[in-house]
């Protein structure tokens, strides 16, 4: 993580030490049935995470166990960021993760993690397959 990080700062120019964070013109994401992105997990620490812009995870709760992910600086910095959804195992999810800003921001640390991602200066885009949107 902390290589990746370096690699980033180098590539973009932005120093993570200066409290700025690189500006990506478009992620891509995808969304587990619990509700994840990336590999920021419900309930997992590295929600709170704002310090670094890649994070370690040893303890994820799907294979592998060991990985790296990008944090919610990052996404939330970017200028867009499409979701893709698919599958009937995104169906009980989706409107949650779907709720009107206002509603997440009531529901606190309870917020699923693809919820929670909106840029503050930027746009979220939702691709979505008939099965996963059966629930909406």
């Amino acid at each position: 993580a902390v290589s990746y990080q370096s690699a980033l700062a180098k590539v973009t120019g932005v120093d993570p030490k200066g409290g700025k964070v690189p500006e990506f013109d478009l992620i891509l994401l995808g969304m587990g049935p619990d509700g994840h992105t990336c590999s920021l997990f419900p309930e997992h620490p590295l929600l709170k995470e704002e310090t670094v812009w890649v994070a370690p995870i040893s303890d994820s709760p799907k294979p592998p166990p060991q990985r790296i992910t990008f944090t919610y600086p990052i996404l939330q910095n970017a200028k867009n960021v499409f979701f893709l959804a698919a599958g009937s195992s995104k169906a009980d999810v989706l409107p949650q993760v779907l709720l009107p800003f206002k509603e997440m921001l009531a529901m606190g640390d309870g917020a699923l993690p693809s919820a929670r991602v909106r840029p503050k200066n930027g746009s979220v885009v939702w691709f979505v397959d008939e099965a996963a949107a059966a629930k909406l």
